[in-house]
């Protein structure tokens, strides 16, 4: 008998269940994106709209604390449309691209990393197959995209929500402006992370898959806005995704009503049960076509 027949043995132990493994795949992943100072510092710098809307909050408390509740409704109104009004702050056709940067640079490199450094033969010697390897790195990328969505609008929520408890605002109005938040930053994330998801996929070179992400996402908008400024075609529109993310965003809102210093500035002008079927679609396709590359993926 030969030594390696003496020494190996074959495990016989219980083996976790399928979730734990796409979980695990999905923490790792999480963990080696967020490893290393700039991370922080592009998180940062993505997260500047949000940033500035919280300090003005704390700053106007601290020094400013007779005049907040005025500042708080008299710019904002009501509370959702003080959390409407700062999420499609964010995401407008203009500052639209800070997230779609860090978004784009986290997670161009999902998949494409594992395939320039040959990891996807280590994922498919274990007992995975390739649709736990994708839904595992899509959770991940959903995780990261939360850092520029979810997690600052809560926080802002929270804090808004704090400084102007004096005023007696409802529980169960807070919690259903919770739940439009949630559910807009889902909407968000799992559009956006669908589609940079597809493109680390198509490549193995991570700088090549964030470029072209961040071209196919941001390059539209400004296009559309020039051709609709000389045109009056109003389907369009159908096509800027600031446009379709304000749409459905506006309806989770229950489309909130503005006055004061806003007007409606961010009002949603096509509709927004139409828009949410599309980035629904789009991220659903992205995903499927994602675990379509990994199955024509020849691993060595």
């Amino acid at each position: 008998m030969s030594v390696f027949d003496k020494s190996y043995r074959r495990y016989k132990g219980e083996l976790k269940g399928r979730w734990f493994k796409i979980w695990s795949i999905a923490t790792t992943t999480f963990r080696v994106q967020f490893s290393g100072k700039k991370i922080i510092f592009l998180l940062i710098l993505c997260n500047i709209p949000m940033i500035a809307f919280t300090l003005m909050l704390v700053f106007t408390a601290i020094f400013f604390p007779q005049g907040l509740t005025e500042m708080l409704f008299g710019m904002f109104g009501t509370l959702d449309v003080a959390m409407y009004t700062v999420i499609n702050f964010t995401f407008n056709a203009g500052l639209i691209f800070l997230p779609i940067v860090f978004i784009s640079a986290l997670n161009s490199g999902t998949i494409a990393n594992d395939k320039k450094h040959n990891s996807l033969a280590l994922y498919m010697a274990k007992p995975i197959d390739r649709i736990d390897y994708v839904l595992g790195k899509t959770i991940s990328v959903y995780m990261i995209s939360s850092f520029v969505t979810l997690i600052p609008w809560l926080m802002f929520l929270i804090l808004f929500t704090l400084l102007a408890g004096s005023t007696q605002i409802q529980f169960l109005d807070t919690l259903w402006v919770y739940l439009s938040t949630s559910g807009s930053a889902l909407v968000v994330i799992l559009f956006l992370g669908s589609i940079v998801l597809l493109f680390s996929s198509f490549s193995n070179q991570s700088v090549l898959a964030g470029i072209l992400t961040i071209m196919i996402l941001f390059l539209p908008d400004i296009l559309i806005t020039t051709i609709s400024g000389i045109l009056d075609i109003s389907w369009i529109n159908y096509l800027s995704i600031s446009t379709l993310l304000t749409a459905a965003i506006f309806l989770i809102f229950g489309k909130p009503d503005f006055e004061g210093l806003l007007g409606s500035f961010y009002e949603a002008n096509i509709n927004g049960w139409i828009s949410i079927v599309i980035l629904l679609a789009i991220a659903i396709i992205c995903v499927l076509f994602t675990i379509n590359n990994l199955y024509k993926e020849e691993i060595d």
